[in-house]
């Protein structure tokens, strides 16, 4: 295909035409059983090099302008975007035209990035500026009622993030290790 895409930031091999954008945006979320947050992906394909930030922008504004895709909801903010008949029609003739590593790593993506929406609602992380540094408190959530909470003082903000980002990134992880380190077994 042409480029006609600006390609600032995206990597040999990344998408170089603003179709072939469309259609990966149409064919992840044909894919994709729940409202997907396409800001958040677009910042990570980007950030990976396979599309350039601003051209998936213009790319989701199209697609929405053309009923491809609509706005299903909003979560704290942040629009969540499901595909259109018309969306799945374009993902099911042309979705093939994109690289397969491609699709399949922007899968990837957005899977991380809806799990990674669902922790940040199902848990909780605080934090608060300490004489020391940042104490954060990290809280696996089941409904209302708090599983296992962690609270640790770390030097910076820097460090503070970073912690939150781990926790969040697989909390799960982190109950099994702390349950089987607190109980003596491993599970």
């Amino acid at each position: 295909m042409q480029s006609d895409a600006m390609n600032a930031g995206v990597n040999p091999g990344g998408l170089q035409s603003r179709i072939e954008i469309r259609v990966l945006l149409c064919y992840i979320l044909s894919h994709t059983d729940v409202p997907v947050p396409l800001d958040a992906v677009k910042e990570r394909i980007h950030f990976e090099g396979i599309a350039n930030y601003f051209e998936t922008a213009f790319a989701i504004s199209e697609l929405e302008e053309n009923n491809n895709i609509v706005v299903s909801g909003e979560d704290c903010g942040i629009k969540l975007y499901s595909i259109t008949k018309e969306g799945k029609d374009v993902a099911d003739a042309l979705g093939n035209s994109v690289p397969f590593s491609i699709r399949e790593r922007c899968m990837q993506i957005t899977d991380e990035v809806i799990n990674r929406r669902r922790s940040e609602h199902d848990n909780r992380v605080y934090m608060k500026k300490a004489e020391n540094g940042f104490y954060i408190t990290c809280s696996i959530m089941e409904k209302d009622m708090e599983l296992v909470s962690v609270k640790l003082l770390v030097p910076d903000e820097e460090t503070a993030e970073t912690v939150k980002n781990n926790f969040l990134d697989n909390p799960i992880e982190t109950l099994v290790n702390a349950t089987s380190v607190l109980i003596g077994t491993k599970l």
